[in-house]
């Protein structure tokens, strides 16, 4: 039961991140604004080199890049996930938020990554 709390929690907090993208609180940082804007640029060079490539080739490299995406969607969500920890930490730490053991549970549960297992 406490592991299907937290798969639903995790799963609210993911939609929340990836899907109220014009929320007034939403972050953006310059350079990960200037990274898509440096990987739009060479895009173009890339697809051009893939169009060349033996098919083989561009399978396994397309293969690559799809793989180095899910990658870096979870590095993302573990970034997020480790950053509401440490609010729930800090907000117990100074008294604003209660101490329970339904917190500690989920702060445990999050912190052994058993919604994953």
């Amino acid at each position: 039961m406490g592991n299907e709390v937290t798969e639903k929690l995790v799963l609210f907090l993911q939609n929340l991140r990836c899907e109220d993208a014009g929320r007034e609180t939403l972050v953006h940082l310059a350079g990960s604004k200037r990274e898509k804007e440096n990987l739009r640029d060479i895009r173009t060079g890339y697809e051009k080199l893939k169009e060349r490539m033996p098919v083989s080739d561009k399978d396994y490299l397309e293969k690559y890049m799809e793989q180095a995406e899910r990658v870096a969607f979870e590095e993302q969500q573990e970034a997020y996930l480790q950053g509401l920890l440490d609010a729930f930490q800090i907000l117990q730490g100074m008294g604003v938020i209660r101490a329970s053991e339904k917190v500690e549970n989920l702060i445990r549960q999050i912190e052994n990554d058993s919604f994953n297992a």
